[in-house]
């Protein structure tokens, strides 16, 4: 008769140990994270409370009567009141929330289907197609980022302001305005993005020709390689690239400041936003040291809670695409 199999029995020490190693840096990742959720949190309670709670509190404004008003003002196109004050100071921005949310979501959409065409474009003749002088491009392109964008502002805003036969001007462009406080100054520039390029030309390099070679036998011609074999294998790259373009559209100040600060109705989120905060303070007669806290909070948790959550719910793609592009080559 056989003996019967006995399984073997779970010891303490076959029992996973806990990595006490990796103690201290779990305490320095929990603490780092709870560094820079505080100024959030400060800014979340700051927003529901009045100026006597962030004044009586700083450090941690918990309000006595927690409140959405100002979310309410902001958000409602047109706010007033018979007032006056803080609320006809909103109104008198000529900025709603809608209206800014819709201008920068336009730039968005414009420059996530340009820039994501040129890019994958761009990286798939970098790093597919073979031609002479294709190296030499390449590097050309990426000396470009070498050069911080500021010292670009101000030779991009003389040709803005120069454009021939737009705003008045005549041929050799003097005369007129340009496209100063008109869109093309929010759409034209940042086309073509060299750091996309690479990014996608990184990807496709770890990509095998087999697949393209393949498609070519069947009688595919160079766009239906493009975009039936490689795009789909570009999913993570694409949520960089969505991210990246979200992030720093919504974020975008400086530019706007220069091109179209003198119409409201081109104004994106965060031009917009810092107008509506500036325009309230004055309208309240409020002291230089004394402005609206509570709605200047309010505005700064509007601002960065689309990017958060944009974060939060793509951020498994943003982390493979990065890796991709990061390591390959």
């Amino acid at each position: 008769m056989d003996r019967a199999v006995q399984l073997p029995t779970t010891s303490r020490t076959s029992r996973r140990k806990f990595p006490w190693g990796k103690v201290p840096l779990y305490v320095i990742l929990i603490v780092s994270s709870l560094i820079m959720l505080y100024p959030l949190l400060v800014m979340v309670l700051g927003s529901m409370g009045s100026n006597d709670d962030y004044i009586n509190n700083p450090n941690l404004p918990i309000p006595y009567h927690f409140s959405i008003a100002y979310y309410q003002l902001i958000m409602t196109p047109g706010a007033t009141n018979q007032s006056g004050g803080l609320y006809a100071g909103v109104a008198k921005s000529q900025a709603d929330f809608l209206r800014l949310v819709l201008n920068t979501l336009f730039r968005i959409t414009w420059y996530l289907v340009i820039t994501g065409y040129t890019s994958v474009v761009g990286g798939y003749v970098l790093s597919k197609l073979r031609w002479k002088g294709r190296e030499g491009v390449f590097t050309y392109m990426l000396s470009s980022m070498t050069l911080p964008g500021i010292i670009y502002l101000i030779p991009t805003y003389v040709m803005m302001a120069r454009w021939p036969l737009a705003g008045g001007n005549d041929i050799f462009g003097q005369g007129g305005s340009g496209f100063i406080n008109q869109w093309p100054a929010l759409l034209i520039t940042g086309l073509v993005n060299v750091y996309f390029i690479f990014m996608f030309r990184q990807t496709m390099n770890a990509i095998p020709i087999d697949f393209e070679e393949a498609a070519r036998v069947d009688g595919a011609n160079t766009f239906q390689c493009l975009f039936n074999i490689y795009l789909p294998m570009l999913k993570p790259v694409f949520v960089v690239l969505f991210i990246n373009t979200f992030v720093t559209l919504w974020n975008d100040y400086i530019w706007p400041l220069f091109v179209v600060s003198g119409n409201h109705d081109l104004m994106p989120v965060a031009l917009g936003f810092q107008f509506l905060a500036m325009t309230a303070a004055a309208a309240a007669h409020l002291p230089p040291n004394l402005p609206p806290y509570g709605f200047q909070f309010t505005v700064g948790v509007l601002t960065v809670a689309p990017c958060i959550l944009l974060f939060l719910f793509l951020q498994r793609y943003f982390v493979e695409g990065v890796q991709g592009f990061a390591i390959k080559g």
